[in-house]
């Protein structure tokens, strides 16, 4: 057993590299080094440009305006719900320019999303919420059944709503239906 322990320490990573070191120059070690870096500096590099790339212009406004929104997410019946209400309430001091909400439908490892634009065909978002004021929104789950049957499947459904600067919030998660999970 104790030769077993004594057989790994002499395989440690750390003796290998530094025999392997031994054989090297300091300056032939940093030059593989800055060989060995390249690659993930660039792919650094590509990584914060398309960040850089989505990300909205910032504004010193939106560091002084706190809007609070809470969105709440309810459902007809207590499985397969037939109607989803979303309500949008302006708690804050400032007003909300929000943009088209996004209802989600997820399963386990599975998400399928949905903009909301309006009530029978009409553009009613980016809409304007001045403080203390509600939005409620009337969802029938049947329109995108109709779109997709897959979505019958989903177990769960929440709201994401954006406002124009680019904050977000979340509503609740509404259980669709029952799985092994829950």
């Amino acid at each position: 057993m104790i030769a077993g322990y004594i057989f790994l320490i002499n395989l440690s990573l750390k003796e290998i590299i530094a025999k392997l070191a031994g054989n090297f120059e300091n300056e032939t070690l940093g030059w593989i080094i800055l060989i060995l870096a390249i690659p993930y500096l660039v792919l650094l590099a590509g990584l914060s440009f398309r960040k850089a790339r989505n990300m909205k212009p910032f504004k010193i406004s939106r560091l002084f305006k706190i809007v609070k929104l809470v969105i709440v997410l309810e459902k007809d019946k207590p499985l397969r719900p037939q109607v989803l209400t979303m309500t949008i309430r302006n708690t804050g001091k400032n007003e909300a320019d929000i943009d088209a909400p996004v209802l989600e439908f997820r399963k386990i490892w599975t998400k399928r999303k949905f903009k909301l634009n309006g009530i029978n065909g009409n553009a009613i978002y980016p809409m304007y919420i001045t403080s203390g004021n509600t939005h409620q929104l009337r969802i029938e789950t049947s329109t995108f059944h109709q779109y997709d049957r897959s979505i019958k499947s989903f177990y769960w459904a929440r709201i994401i709503v954006t406002d124009v600067d680019g904050r977000t919030w979340k509503s609740n998660s509404v259980k669709l239906r029952k799985s092994l999970v829950t």
